[in-house]
């Protein structure tokens, strides 16, 4: 999104043709659906847990409806190899939550409630909205990034994939990248976003979770901070 003053007309116009300049040069940056995801060039994450004893539940009852989304869901999953096949001692039970926007039970989810009260806990502090706020207060244009499934960007070391496995009625699979549920996800994510801005000097983008915001006080300034950006 970008914020321009209403007495702004003739430049609305040149503002759109740079913003689909950037898709057009920077079109392996954007996703085409949630499954089409990069990776983020970091160290694979570790996943430390208190105990070493593996729990491990049996799935959950399914309709004949909700098996046949999993399903579809899973070989997506596979496709994108956010997940692999497993023969972990691990394992936690899938279910479907409501997804407002489609009317139905459609979104995936994994019952980690007992793996996250095995994980060791992480400060990391998470971005504080108020500090958000100061720092675009100055700024008069604004462009907000969406990462795409977000924790998905993130691998998990080899070693610790098991820890992360969920069953279905069909199968053993487990977590390649970080997926959504367990308690240390949003430390996990926010640490490698904050660092990977340290690490290019970013000082005109702010994130909170997965939304980046880059901020600019000119017009030819903000198009160099959005190329900048895209590059990285």
């Amino acid at each position: 999104m970008v914020n321009l003053p209403q007495s702004v007309t003739e430049n609305k116009w040149e503002l759109r043709k740079e913003v689909k300049d950037i898709i057009k040069n920077f079109d392996s940056v954007f996703s085409k659906d949630k499954y089409d995801v990069g990776a983020l060039r970091v160290e694979p994450q570790r996943i430390v847990l208190n105990s070493d004893l593996p729990v491990s539940l049996r799935p959950y009852r399914t309709s004949p409806v909700e098996e046949q989304e999993i399903k579809s869901q899973v070989e997506k999953l596979l496709q994108a190899g956010l997940i692999k096949e497993s023969n972990s001692p691990y394992s936690y039970p899938v279910t479907l939550a409501f997804k407002r926007d489609e009317g139905k039970k459609t979104r995936l989810c994994i019952d980690f409630r007992k793996l996250n009260a095995l994980c060791k806990s992480d400060s990391e502090p998470l971005p504080l909205m108020d500090s958000l706020l100061d720092k675009l207060s100055k700024a008069n244009f604004f462009f907000s990034l969406d990462l795409a499934s977000g924790y998905w960007h993130v691998p998990i070391h080899p070693k610790d994939t098991e820890k992360l496995a969920f069953c279905t009625n069909f199968g053993l699979y487990e977590w390649c990248r970080l997926p959504f549920g367990i308690k240390v996800a949003p430390a996990i994510f926010n640490r490698l976003i904050r660092r990977i801005l340290t690490k290019y000097k970013i000082d005109f983008a702010c994130n909170y979770f997965d939304d980046i915001i880059v901020y600019s006080s000119s017009e030819l300034e903000h198009w160099k901070h959005l190329k900048t950006i895209s590059e990285i």
